[in-house]
């Protein structure tokens, strides 16, 4: 699934750290950053800057329960 267009990144990741399995972003390239890692984060927020390939990303959930988390900031 994709990020809704303009979420609110920290909210975003708030809600992540209440999910129980891995979340993962994965670029058009092949990149995969898993969005628990503090490291993954820092790198995550930075492409707020770079908002084509924040919203081309995919966001995935090992454990399909956590998209019912994330719903708010998934389309």
């Amino acid at each position: 699934m994709h990020l809704k267009e303009n979420c609110c990144l920290e909210n975003f990741l708030i809600r992540v750290k209440e999910c129980q399995s891995k979340v993962t972003f994965e670029t058009p390239e092949g990149d995969v950053l898993a969005i628990k890692s503090t490291l993954s984060q820092y790198i995550f927020v930075s492409l707020q800057f770079q908002p084509a390939l924040l919203s081309s990303g995919i966001i995935r959930c090992e454990d399909i329960k956590d998209y019912e988390l994330l719903k708010d900031f998934l389309c």
